[in-house]
This record gives structure tokens, C-alpha cells and sequence, in this order.
């Protein structure tokens, strides 16, 4: 074969992981900010600042006490400079990431398969003949790239930290593997030396590089270790490197578990325990994963899994079952490492990678752990698949089968993540005992003014975990601005009570008071916080809220000019402007902040609600109406939008129009007590008193002294008369 048409398949094969992974993965493409990624990116105040005057770019990569995945950081932050806020640019980036990972895979299967030297392939000059090692390799490549256990890694904006350590950790096994083939010293020396850059760029993603030094042990041990001289030496060789990794773990080990810990989010099930019986847990979660990638149905895949740590070796029943096997597993993957390097060395090499983030006290299961793991496992299952020999168009057909399904499973999964309320809607299915996961779906919920189902969720919530201080202080917000004050009292002390001196607890009881008439009760409060907390984006935000709803506009100017000199470029910024300015009565002020957070992300429907609601006061109906057209149609589930486009198509004597808006509104939030008042006058001014009559009386039920709404309440009794 010459070395054009060599080149060509290459590239085609490239390009065939490509074109099939973008289709699998497109519906995630305009999925939303999920848990930790408003924290790590939009609240981060390294990643919003860095590239402005004063922050250059090469800080970042510098790595702190309380950040060491600091080029993830960096990348971050190029996403929001050259794309802005919105999360297309940071899914499409994922998404590259993860297609230059299969073909890292592609390049490592290739190069493995050339050292294994599998005799039927060689040419008769006894040379290497490429083109029947390519479909092995795009097999593999594709076996672990289409797998829907990678959709978290991916889609899950900040796991880039998991997806670009994985990049770099291929990178430095692949590049390894071609130093130990070259023939001149030279090649192998500069290939050695990109190895280690390659590996000191990677660590700067994620910790899973840790073990990298341990791995490259292991291939030297399947593929090149073939008598007693080099076995020794190889001894020798992994004998120092354990010995370094035990003087690391003794030096750095308390304080990083220390930090591991204070940081560990006290709303996951599981975490916590005994460090026996988070190791007694592991034989478990392994079992897990394995089926995971053996059964990967939608009904098994989790955003938030639930999980119980083991407290003995029979508690649950499994644990020692589980235990047993993976001894006897990890005993004879040694003891064949050399008689059977290919089964042995991915086996081992699964349970390597691993090793990490399951020995660390966080939660015991994530998806996303497997990205690394799986790569060489399910990669020798492709190509082992694809190989020539017996039964090779059965098996030939069997994996494209499996190529399909898998790549519609991907697609499928990657359709539960794109909006808020699917995604926890999802995991709430499939996790319904975590606590963290009812209070996500709430979180949702009132994010879209569906007060009722957000209720619930924090309910949920509470009842699964009664310490859960997080979700008492939502429930003192939905229970506020629904007009409960005792009851957002209550939940508000709770929250204090469980989490003593927690800033955004102290900001749910301030708001309480400044709700029930307490100004200067609030005030006290809210400068309270403002002391304890100056530089927090989340608290800012919310003491600024706060100091509008006690009418102290002035107040909250200035704690929004203190978040725009903290994070100036942070996504809200000037939707949190318009709404200072908005209470102010300076609606056309109001209004231009409002366009400029839509100019800047075009998806913040909240921003172009609150725009609409500007235009109003200016009486620019029409522009109103388009605007709260536009947020309904970005977020269809929010029952506030629909209320507010019902209002606007009223105006503009739209009456059908209004009609459905009105209909979806309350379809979405029965307790809307305004938006049955409009639906009442609406069905006046169309001439159906019957129709009128029944939404006229449930607005009245939430409203019973509202006296608008007993007058027309009267007027459509009297239309029905004869």
C-alpha cells in the first residue's frame, strides 16, 4: 500500500469517529449550567477575571491552595473571552476535546497492535502492513467514544477538568509507547521529553494523572519485560516509584484530605463514613461500573446515583462476594500479566485509573470516573470484535449492531440534559431517595415560577435529609414570595439552626423581615452579611435583591458596583443592573441593561422578561410583547412568562392570543391568582361570561379581598343572566 493511500484511509477514519460522534452528541449542544458549573466558571472569580487589565493569562495556570486544575481553569476562561456566557461554546469545546480522545484511542490501539505484532498481519516482506490493523482500531475508538457512560464527561460542562486529563494522559501513553518502538536513541530521548511535558501540562487538569508513572510501569511489564535481567530491573524501577508515591502521600496526604473534606457538598447521600468503609464500598462500585459498561441501559444512567456505604462485610449482603472477586480479579491479572499481557493489562490498567477519585471521601459513584478506566477495556473489545479470524462476519455485524445502539443510547441520554428541569426530572427518577437531587428538580421548578412543584421537590428534600440546611432556605424563599411569612420564618431559622452563621441562611431570615415590614430589622441583617461575606458573587446578588425588596435601591447600587469590580464580566451582571435601576422607576435605563445582558447571552430568558416588563412601564407594548414572547419560547415551563405575554397580547386586544398564553400559564401554576384575573376579563372581552365565571372565582378563592376582581366577578354573573 503506498503512503498517499495509507494516509487517506488514516484521515478517513478520523474523520468516520467524528461524524459519528457529533450526531450523538448534538442534543446536548444547548444543554444549560448544571451544579457545579455556575460555581466553577460563572462564580469563579480567577476564571471571570483573568484576560482583563490587571489579570494576565499565565496567572491562572499558577496553581493555588484552592485550585490545582488550573488549565481547565484556563480554558474556561478562553471560552467565555472569545464566545461569552452563553453554554454553546463551552459544549462545542467539550466536545472537541472528546473527539480528539478517540482518536488518541485510535492512534493507541494502532500502536499496541503493532507491538503485539499479531503475526496474520504482517506483510509477506515481514514489514508492517496498516491497513489491517485500521479497523481494529476504529473499532476500539468507537466502542469507548459512542459508550452513553461517557455522556456525563462530556455534556457536563466542568468534568472538561476529567475529559482534558484523559487527553493528556493518552497523549503521554501513546507518545511513550512510540519512544520504546523507535530504533535511534534520539527519537526516543525527545519523545521521553514529551512525555513529560506532556504529563506536567495534564496534571494541571486533574489529579487522575497521579497515577500515569504507575501505568507506563504497567505497559513496560505486558508488552516489554521478556526475561529475568529486565524483569529485575523493572523490580527495581517500580519499587522506587512506589516508594516516591508513599513519601508523597506521607508529606501532602493530611492536607489535601483535610481540604477534600472541607470542600465535600453536604447535600450528597453517601459521602462520609469511615475510611474501612468507604474501601469495603469500592468492590461494589467497581461491579457497578463494570455492568454500567457491559448494560449501559437509560434506566441505569444517573446524574446523581444513589448510593449506600458498606458498614461491614455483610452489610450489605454483596460486599464480601464483591471483595472476593475483586482480589481474585486483581491476583490473576498479576499473575498473567506476562502470559496474557492484553486481558491482564486492561484489566489492571482499569483498576489503576480508578484508583484516585475512589479512595479520595467523595461520593462514591459518578459516571464520569469511567472515561479514563474504560478507554483501553472497551477499546480491546472493539477491536478484539472487529479482528480477523473465525466467525468474523458475525462478529463483524454484532458490533455494528452495538455501534448503532450505543450511538442512539448516547443520543437519547444526551436529550435528558437539555434544560434544568428534564435533567433533575431524570435523576430524580432514577435516584428518588437523594436529597440533592429532589433539591436540584425544586431549584428548577422555581427557577420557571412553578411554585407548587417546587413545594414538593424541597418537601422531598427535607424528608430524605432532615439536616439539609439548603433546602430549608429555599423552602424560606418559594414559602416568601408566595406570601407564607410564618412559614418562611420557620424554614429560615432552620436553616440558621442546622447551619449557624451561613451567609445566605442569614440573607433568608433578613429577607423575612424585610417582607413582614421589619426594615430596619433587615437592614441590620443584611449588613450583617455584607460584613461577613464582601467578595461572595452568590451572596452579592442575593443582599442586593434583598435591599430591593425593603426599597433601598440606593444600597443595592452599591452592591452591585461592588460584584461588577469583583467579577466584571460575570453572566447576570447586568440583568442585576436593570433591576436596581428598574425599582428606581428609571425604566429606560432599565431597559438598555436589560438588552445589553441579551446582547451578551441570548438565552437569558429572565433578562428578556425583565425587558419586557421595562418596555411596559414605557408603553411600548408591542416591544413587550416580543420580548416576553421570546423568554416563553426559551423557557416554556416558566409560568411567569406566559403570564406576563398573556398581560401584553391583552393590551394589545390580542384576546385569543392572551387566551393561550393565560391557559399555559395556569396549565403550569394553578396558584397564579393574577393570571386567572386576566383570563376572566380576557373571556369578558370575548363575550363567554360562562367561561369567565369559573376563572374569575379561582382568582377570587387566592384573592378574596381584591376588589377588582369581585367586580368583574359580578359583571360575568350579570352578562349570564338573560
Amino acid at each position: 500500500m503506498s503512503d498517499s493511500t495509507r494516509r487517506v484511509r488514516m484521515a478517513l477514519c478520523l474523520a468516520l469517529m467524528a461524524g459519528l460522534n457529533l450526531p450523538a452528541y448534538l442534543p446536548s449542544l444547548h444543554a444549560p449550567f448544571i451544579l457545579d458549573d455556575r460555581f466553577n466558571i460563572l462564580e469563579n472569580p480567577d476564571v471571570m477575571r483573568v484576560g482583563l487589565a490587571g489579570a494576565p493569562w499565565l496567572a491562572l495556570l499558577r496553581p493555588t491552595s484552592s485550585s490545582r486544575r488550573t488549565l481547565a481553569d484556563l480554558s474556561f476562561a478562553l471560552n467565555l473571552r472569545a464566545f461569552g456566557q452563553a453554554p454553546f461554546s463551552f459544549h462545542v469545546v467539550n466536545l472537541v476535546i472528546h473527539i480528539l480522545n478517540a482518536w488518541l484511542v485510535f492512534a493507541l490501539i494502532l500502536t499496541l497492535l503493532k507491538i503485539l505484532k499479531w503475526d496474520r498481519f504482517e506483510t509477506s516482506a515481514g514489514g508492517f502492513e496498516t491497513r489491517p490493523y485500521l479497523l481494529p482500531a476504529l473499532a476500539g475508538a468507537l466502542f469507548w467514544s459512542l459508550h452513553p457512560v461517557q455522556v456525563q464527561a462530556v455534556t457536563y460542562i466542568v468534568q472538561r477538568m476529567t475529559s482534558l486529563a484523559t487527553l493528556f494522559y493518552l497523549l503521554c501513553l501513546w507518545l511513550w509507547l512510540l519512544a520504546r518502538t523507535q530504533p535511534r536513541p534520539t527519537a526516543k530521548i525527545g519523545l521521553g521529553c514529551l512525555v513529560l511535558i506532556a504529563a506536567g501540562i495534564g496534571s494541571l487538569c486533574k489529579e487522575i494523572l497521579f497515577t500515569l508513572p504507575l501505568a507506563i510501569l504497567l505497559a513496560e511489564a505486558a508488552l516489554f519485560v521478556k526475561d529475568k535481567a529486565l524483569l529485575r530491573r523493572w523490580l527495581l524501577i517500580a519499587g522506587l516509584v512506589l516508594a516516591g508515591y508513599a513519601g508523597f502521600l506521607i508529606w501532602l496526604g493530611p492536607a489535601l484530605l483535610q481540604q477534600v473534606r472541607a470542600n465535600v457538598d453536604p447535600l450528597a447521600s453517601g459521602i462520609g463514613g469511615t475510611w474501612a468503609g468507604r474501601l469495603l464500598t469500592q468492590p461494589r462500585v467497581i461491579w457497578h461500573y463494570l455492568s454500567l459498561l457491559a448494560f449501559p441501559h437509560l434506566s441505569r444512567l444517573s446524574l446523581d446515583p444513589e448510593w449506600t456505604l458498606s458498614s461491614g462485610l455483610l452489610q450489605p449482603w454483596t460486599t464480601l462476594p464483591a471483595l472476593l472477586w475483586l482480589a481474585t480479579s486483581a491476583g490473576l491479572a498479576l499473575a498473567w500479566l506476562r502470559r496474557r499481557p492484553r486481558a491482564a493489562g486492561c484489566a489492571l490498567f482499569f483498576l489503576l485509573a480508578l484508583a484516585p477519585e475512589s479512595m479520595l471521601p467523595l461520593d462514591p459513584v459518578f459516571d464520569h470516573r469511567l472515561y479514563l478506566p474504560s478507554t483501553l477495556l472497551l477499546g480491546a473489545i472493539g477491536a478484539g470484535l472487529s479482528r480477523p479470524g473465525r466467525l468474523r462476519r458475525a462478529r463483524l455485524a454484532f458490533l455494528g449492531l452495538c455501534l448503532v445502539c450505543l450511538g442512539i443510547l448516547t443520543h437519547e441520554r444526551n436529550t435528558a440534559f437539555r434544560d434544568e428541569v428534564r435533567i433533575w426530572r431524570d435523576t430524580v427518577k432514577k435516584s428518588p431517595h437523594q436529597a440533592r437531587a429532589w433539591t436540584n428538580l425544586a431549584a428548577a421548578y422555581a427557577s420557571e415560577s412553578q411554585s407548587s412543584r417546587a413545594l414538593h421537590g424541597y418537601l422531598a428534600a427535607v424528608r430524605l435529609n432532615p439536616g439539609n440546611w439548603n433546602a430549608y432556605l429555599n423552602l424560606s424563599n418559594l414559602y416568601l414570595n408566595s406570601g407564607h411569612l410564618a412559614q418562611a420564618r420557620a424554614a429560615a431559622q432552620r436553616a440558621l439552626a442546622l447551619h449557624p452563621g451561613q451567609p445566605l441562611a442569614m440573607l433568608a431570615a433578613a429577607a423575612v423581615e424585610g417582607k413582614a415590614g421589619n426594615a430596619g430589622a433587615a437592614l441590620n441583617g443584611y449588613r450583617q452579611v455584607w460584613e461577613k461575606k464582601p467578595a461572595d458573587a452568590g451572596v452579592l446578588e442575593k443582599l442586593g435583591e434583598g435591599l430591593l425588596e425593603i426599597n433601598r435601591p440606593d444600597l443595592a447600587q452599591d452592591v452591585y458596583d461592588k460584584l461588577w469590580s469583583l467579577f466584571p464580566n460575570r453572566a447576570g451582571n447586568y440583568l442585576l443592573l436593570g433591576n436596581a435601576l428598574f425599582y428606581q422607576g428609571r425604566f429606560q435605563e432599565a431597559a438598555a441593561a436589560y438588552g445589553e445582558e441579551v446582547a451578551r447571552d441570548p438565552g437569558a430568558a429572565e433578562a428578556l422578561n425583565n425587558l419586557g416588563m421595562a418596555r411596559l412601564r414605557l408603553g411600548q407594548t408591542e416591544k413587550a410583547r416580543a420580548a416576553f414572547a421570546r423568554a416563553a419560547a426559551l423557557a416554556p415551563g416558566a409560568a411567569m412568562y406566559q403570564e406576563n405575554l398573556c398581560e401584553a397580547e391583552f393590551r394589545l386586544d390580542h384576546l385569543p392570543a392572551a387566551e393561550k398564553a393565560c391557559r399555559r400559564a395556569v396549565a403550569l401554576e394553578p396558584s397564579q391568582d393574577l393570571t386567572w384575573k386576566w383570563l376572566g376579563e380576557i373571556y369578558l372581552g370575548l363575550g363567554q361570561p360562562k367561561q369567565a365565571l369559573p376563572a374569575l372565582q379561582q382568582a377570587l378563592a387566592r384573592r378574596p379581598e381584591d376588589p377588582e376582581i369581585k367586580e368583574l366577578l359580578k359583571k360575568a354573573e350579570a352578562d349570564q343572566t338573560p
